[in-house]
């Protein structure tokens, strides 16, 4: 039956893990001539071998293991200064060897590198939204966000009245009021000779009455500059 077009043979796929035929053939190459091998392996790094040496300390050495440094988490706020105590004390207590404080202080600050690089961006990212949101305020109202609070804060206060201050006790007080204008002098009128007054009387009676008025002008200015003492 030919293959279909477009369409595998085998749709499930190699199972998972599987070794493929090359793989096996070298296994089983390998079980059967493995102590021989081995063998050779060891006496060339008796020998001086830098490879067969090389080959027989990555066995004897076997896989690094886990460290035993508990580091915090990335997303605490202190993560830096919490890392590198937690790397000192173990260092200093001989949990960790050298090499491995030097790769995890690496570690510590490759991740404080990343995680500045993201604070930038979302600082830079606020800073585009508050500039796009006063871009829109200015074409809806034709005037920037804040503008009106930037001239308010920008235009100076004007400064209020000092108080008046007596010099010989240093004591503030309130200023003396003004004192009122003098009523202007009624215009004379004429004089009905049907009711007994006459005209030289209205006329003396007029020139009394303008003789008064500067003496009650300062007794008025003379009361109001008493009371504000």
């Amino acid at each position: 039956m030919p293959f279909i077009k477009g369409q595998s043979g085998n749709p499930a796929g190699r199972p998972a893990g599987s070794p493929n035929k090359h793989t096996r053939e070298m296994q089983e190459a390998l079980e059967g001539g493995g102590p021989a091998l081995i063998q050779q392996l060891l006496l060339l790094a008796g020998q001086g071998n830098t490879g067969a040496m090389r080959q027989c300390l990555d066995r004897l050495m076997g896989k690094q293991r886990p460290s035993a440094v508990e580091l915090p988490s990335p997303d605490s706020p202190n993560y830096v200064t919490d890392a590198l105590i937690e790397i000192h004390r173990a260092l200093g207590a001989g949990e960790i060897p050298s090499d491995e404080a030097i790769r995890l202080v690496d570690l510590v600050g490759r991740t404080a590198r990343l995680l500045a690089a993201k604070v930038i961006a979302e600082i830079d990212f606020a800073e585009r939204l508050v500039y796009g949101e006063e871009a829109l305020q200015m074409f809806k109202t034709g005037q920037p966000a804040g503008a009106h609070d930037a001239a308010w804060t920008a235009a100076p206060q004007q400064a209020a009245p000092e108080p008046a201050v007596d010099n010989n006790n240093a004591e503030t007080k309130a200023a003396p009021a003004a004192a009122p204008a003098p009523a202007a002098a009624p215009e004379p009128r004429a004089i009905d000779n049907n009711n007994g007054i006459t005209t030289e009387a209205a006329a003396a009676l007029d020139e009394a009455v303008r003789a008064s008025l500067p003496g009650r002008r300062e007794g008025v200015k003379e009361r109001l500059l008493a009371e504000a003492a």
